[in-house]
């Protein structure tokens, strides 16, 4: 993976690309850029890659191209454009996206399968037009001016323009501080600075003055309803689906990596991509957990059984498995660094896997998030589906083994009133803080600040919260950090499950194939009975109270170490005006935290202070 930027400037003269590209460096020392007039392209990658390119297309086209991208369906589109097979190869990703651009305008992205971010400049119509994949594996940023435009794959390189200002936004920091989704629409943390919504693309017009719309490009609400069949042929469709998605995603060179936690999404992936890269010839993945490892820790026999998932997949598979729990060092080096840029939004116990995945030589590392959103959910809204339905019978068969029907439809019933209600009920009944108490924002400018807007919860209709799932942008907030860290270690990260033709089946499948009586996700287990360990289809907990435990005591070692860090500075964080210091650091010290939620605001806030 490497990163993209241009700017477009209303004069003839144009403005210098250099410092945007420049700000790019840690995505390799290679860089290319082109420039017409007021217009320029440029390109940042190490001298390995193959995933950005630059090409001039010729001038009676009239259109520069500058793309970070992976194109899944290369054959069908050369095939759609007219480009007969033995020249298929000779056609560079960039090359087939300006010539999509010549036919289809602005629904070339449409057409397309993969992860990318792209810019085509056309000379004759005075257009920029720069699209995002659907699930917003590539980043891409920017920031309009009347007279100029600039963007790029990181936040960084658009604020090293000279003429983007670097004013925080207040809305996304209470967002940020009160742990909203800050992936739902186009804010960033600073006023100037935009992201490109997955999904997405903008045209920006250059004339006297610089113009933008913004428009989208992939619509999951209109994917079609699947064509009844039977189970077998679901789960066949299914597997050849799957296959294909990771297929697609395994380089031509270089190591592969997988996270592999034991659950259903990791371990399919990995054992899908062991096999796929058997027959090609090529060395097996590398597995990485986010289990500490097994001889260093003092877990008891019941947390031990997230080892033994693990352990039944590298058996199978013959693989060796990386455990890579983070330490109090590695906490600490990532709770002091600015979460106003992505890079930061790396999970706790992945600082730890991309740094042993880049020693191994790891250039693509496969992951299993997004599965909970796709093939995988686990149904829910279904039961308010049935309940509103009258399909009565079907509902209570779906009740857990130790609820009563009373308690189970109460349930059903608080999520109808409000989707979040019977959580926030269990929380009260436990004794835990409520969140409007637990985040560490200060008072004054809460009262002066409305966090950025999220979009409605809906749990009616199973559907329609796969769609909200999809939407709020929890899904590309991970990713844009994960990107922007891992190819700063030359790590390109792939989602298989995440693949366009994989969520469009899923959107399009019947109730019963995710959720039957007790048994959720059950498509997934079907489906993939012929290829896991038999342990792991069964296994339908999603706890992980060996990873959260070692993260927990690692977490309460680095509270101390932080709080001596803030009190002996000679100044406060500039941003302290922002948090309520007086309670954050109380909360500096090695408190047992008992559950989860209590470790996010500490974090949130640390991660701002940029001390």
């Amino acid at each position: 993976m490497g990163a993209i930027c241009g700017l477009i400037s209303s004069g003839e003269a144009g403005d210098s690309l250099a410092p945007v590209l420049a700000s790019l460096h840690a995505y390799g020392a290679g860089s290319r850029a082109w420039q017409a007039g007021g217009v320029a392209l440029g390109v940042r990658c190490g001298t390995e890659a193959t995933s950005v390119e630059l090409p001039r297309m010729n001038d009676a086209a009239g259109v520069a191209v500058a793309a970070d991208c992976r194109l899944d369906n290369r054959a069908e589109l050369c095939d759609a454009l007219g480009i007969r097979t033995a020249e298929h190869s000779k056609h560079t990703n960039s090359e087939l996206i300006g010539k999509a651009w010549l036919r289809w305008r602005e629904e070339c992205p449409t057409q397309m399968l993969g992860d990318y971010a792209f810019a085509v400049w056309d000379a004759r119509r005075r257009t920029l037009f720069c699209a995002r994949d659907p699930v917003g594996v590539r980043p891409l940023y920017y920031a309009l001016t009347p007279i100029r435009f600039v963007f790029a794959s990181a936040v960084e390189a658009v604020l090293a323009a000279p003429f983007v200002s670097n004013e925080l936004n207040d809305a996304t920091i209470a967002a940020w501080l009160t742990h909203v989704s800050l992936t739902s629409g186009t804010h960033t943390f600073f006023n100037a600075v935009r992201k490109l919504p997955p999904g997405h693309a903008l045209a920006v017009t250059c004339g006297s003055r610089v113009g933008a719309k913004l428009q989208r490009h992939w619509r999951p609400e209109q994917t079609p309803k699947a064509a009844p069949a039977s189970d077998d042929d679901y789960a066949e469709e299914f597997r050849h689906l799957y296959r294909e998605a990771v297929k697609a995603r395994l380089p031509t060179a270089g190591h592969v990596g997988t996270h592999l936690s034991g659950g259903l999404d990791s371990s399919s992936v990995t054992v899908l991509a062991a096999r796929e890269l058997a027959v090609q010839g090529q060395a097996p993945p590398l597995a990485f957990s986010w289990l500490p490892d097994a001889g260093r820790t003092s877990i008891g026999a019941v947390q031990g059984l997230e080892y033994r998932f693990v352990q039944a997949v590298c058996e199978q598979e013959r693989l060796q498995v990386s455990h890579c729990a983070a330490s109090t060092n590695d906490l600490v080096a990532v709770l002091s660094r600015d979460a106003a840029f992505p890079g930061v939004h790396v999970h706790l116990n992945e600082e730890v896997v991309q740094r042993r995945a880049a020693a191994q030589g790891v250039t693509v590392l496969l992951s299993g998030w997004g599965g909970d959103e796709g093939l995988s959910f686990d149904g829910r809204g279904g039961n308010a589906q049935l309940l509103l339905s009258g399909r009565w019978r079907r509902l209570l068969a779906n009740r857990g083994a130790d609820e009563t029907a009373l308690e189970f439809l109460a349930d059903v019933l608080l999520r109808l009133a409000r989707p979040d209600l019977p959580d926030r009920l269990r929380r009260l009944l436990r004794g835990e803080e409520p969140p409007h108490r637990r985040w560490l924002v200060d008072a004054a400018f809460a009262r002066r600040t409305k966090p950025l807007a999220q979009p409605a919860q809906r749990f009616i209709g199973m559907r329609r919260t796969q769609l909200w799932l999809l939407q709020t942008g929890h899904l590309a907030e991970r990713m844009e950090g994960w990107a922007a860290s891992g190819a700063r270690r030359g790590i390109d990260y792939c989602y298989p499950l995440l693949d366009r033709r994989l969520l469009e089946f899923a959107l399009g499948l019947p109730l019963e194939q995710f959720q039957r009586g007790r048994s959720k996700r059950w498509l997934m287990r079907h489906a993939l009975a012929p290829l896991l360990p038999p342990q792991i289809r069964r296994h339908d907990d999603k706890e992980d109270p060996a990873r959260f435990q070692a993260l927990k005591q690692a977490f309460a070692h680095a509270l101390p170490v932080v709080r001596r860090m803030l009190e002996q500075r000679a100044h406060p964080p500039a941003r302290a005006g922002y948090i309520d210091m007086p309670r954050l650091l109380q909360r500096l010290h090695a408190d047992p935290f008992r559950v989860r939620t209590q470790m996010a605001p500490v974090r949130v806030a640390l991660q701002f202070l940029d001390f």
